[in-house]
């Protein structure tokens, strides 16, 4: 990534987005990596916004908070960085029990279906390539969802300059 070369290699992962933009060389790029990250998840249609006030009270009581998650990624063997990648994520700790702690809102492949694949891989004597996906909600359709789930609602990350509302 351009800019980056002479970035110390040690430099840690900041723990939150205040942190990022604090710092001075690298908070021109993770603007630009929050950016890339919320433009495409509006791109492929995985949100609707929505004004607080036009919401139910039943509704509201489904606003879960969200955050920037930073990550430097470094090359391999050499340590230098590569990229500045954010993600957002939804923040669960506000669930109620019973009702919706056994909803999963980021779906991430488990350990042993990437195992499978590499051992039917090496029986089948096939090559396998690495894939680096630039979205986390790549397959969200609001009209694929089932009647009996419920709206999510999630309010706008620290950091993120849009109009207020969720």
């Amino acid at each position: 990534m351009d800019g980056l070369d002479d970035i110390d290699l040690l430099e840690p992962d900041p723990r939150n987005h205040r942190q990022a933009m604090r710092h001075p060389r690298l908070a021109p790029f993770w603007k630009e990596s929050a950016g890339e990250e919320m433009d495409g998840l509006f791109r492929r249609g995985c949100f609707k916004k929505h004004r607080i006030a036009d919401l139910s009270p039943t509704q509201r009581q489904h606003i879960f908070g969200s955050r920037f998650h930073h990550k430097i990624k470094r090359q391999t063997k050499t340590g230098i960085i590569k990229s500045l990648k954010i993600r957002l994520v939804v923040m669960g700790n506000n669930m109620t029990k019973g009702e919706d702690y056994t909803d999963a809102f980021a779906p991430v492949p488990r350990a042993t279906a990437g195992r499978l694949l590499m051992s039917m891989a090496a029986a089948e004597d096939m090559e396998m390539h690495c894939v680096d996906f630039t979205q986390a909600f790549i397959q969200a359709s609001w009209a694929d969802l089932p009647e009996d789930v419920p709206q999510i609602f999630i309010r706008p990350p620290v950091g993120w300059d849009e109009e207020p509302g969720v």
